[in-house]
């Protein structure tokens, strides 16, 4: 995964600019790197349009600034928006899910396994994956619900619904 995450110019573009925010434990998560995943697997020489990229970190000292971040993002990149979280305060707005701690563990509380996957650019330019579930799913097109009592069957329906995956990506299985 690593590699096809370094392979990805924009992608790569993208890292360096969030770890020059120097935030806490922080990760791109989710569609951005699930979808990414998945279209170069499937062959894709386009990548699949992005709803949003997801910049997730945790700093329970800091209430507030996501805003401030994405627009700074957007700045940068205006083809794409961003939706920044501090996960130490998601609690705090869904009620349903549990207090963490750490971003990781907020990438672990994502509704499908394979959309549990974040990456950082560490200072040496090397990528630190985080990886909850593994990887088996996001590699092997399995799209499962996570096993936690907040993700019901139905949100996770609605969401694969939604996003129409098996249209755009055939070879997924969804469970």
């Amino acid at each position: 995964m690593k590699q096809i995450v370094l392979d990805e110019k924009w992608l790569l573009n993208i890292l360096r600019s969030v770890r020059a925010l120097d935030l806490p434990d922080w990760y791109l998560a989710a569609g951005v790197i699930r979808n990414t995943v998945w279209d170069v697997l499937h062959g894709y020489k386009k990548r699949t349009k992005l709803n949003d990229i997801d910049l997730v970190y945790f700093d329970p000292k800091k209430k507030g600034g996501e805003k401030e971040i994405e627009e700074k993002l957007h700045k940068l990149y205006p083809k794409y928006t961003f939706e920044v979280v501090n996960q130490a305060m998601v609690h705090e707005i869904y009620t349903l899910k549990p207090a963490v701690k750490s971003a990781c563990g907020g990438i672990a509380t994502f509704v499908e396994t394979p959309t549990c996957v974040g990456v950082r650019l560490e200072d040496d330019d090397s990528l630190l994956v985080c990886a909850p579930y593994g990887l088996e799913d996001l590699f092997t097109f399995h799209v499962q619900k996570v096993s936690l009592p907040f993700i019901s069957e139905e949100l996770f329906t609605q969401r694969v619904t939604k996003k129409n995956w098996k249209k755009i990506l055939p070879k997924l299985v969804i469970f």
